[in-house]
């Protein structure tokens, strides 16, 4: 069984796995519109870069387990097409946890503003939505160079400039 990670999956692997490629998923992209500290991609256009892992064989379900309270709140499961950035292995298929819009922490759409304000000022229990941020975009750069995930960076761009507003005000 193959997991497919685009948000903290990509950073903060907590979970045993036995290989990993990168690669993408079509029909979706990373959006920020869960109110929640963990953030997934929506049905969309586009694809969305990540790395799939696959799970250890014999303990798929232990793992899937794990994985399920992990990425509770509003997500669901379903199977998509997973392509490797590597182009001599062949597509397969992975199973994706995608925030749907009819679950209580959906926020939906607004303006990168908006969701920047959100993720300066949130934190929980897996620490501060900057981190996540922060993490999520170092970790796509250096994944995947060729990446211009627009959404992604743009947020990084407001949140680090308010960032340091905060800190000019600090230092006043």
């Amino acid at each position: 069984m193959w997991v497919f990670g685009y948000g903290s999956l990509i950073w903060k692997v907590d979970f045993p796995y036995q290989d990993k490629l990168v690669g993408y998923i079509t029909g979706y992209s990373r959006r920020f519109w869960q109110g929640s500290t963990d953030h997934r991609g929506v049905p969309g256009k586009g694809c969305v870069w990540g790395v799939a892992y696959r799970l250890p064989v014999g303990k798929e379900e232990e793992v899937k387990a794990y994985l399920d309270f992990r990425e509770k709140g509003g997500y669901r499961t379903t199977t998509v097409i997973f392509y490797p950035k590597d182009p001599s292995t062949k597509p397969f298929s992975v199973l994706l946890y995608i925030g749907t819009c009819d679950n209580p922490n959906y926020l939906g759409p607004a303006p990168l503003e908006d969701i920047a304000e959100q993720i300066f000022n949130a934190a929980g229990p897996s620490g501060r939505n900057t981190e996540y941020l922060f993490e999520l975009a170092n970790s796509i750069r250096n994944l995947v160079p060729e990446d211009a995930d627009e959404h992604l960076f743009s947020l990084e761009k407001l949140v680090k400039d308010r960032l340091e507003g905060k800190q000019n005000l600090n230092c006043l």
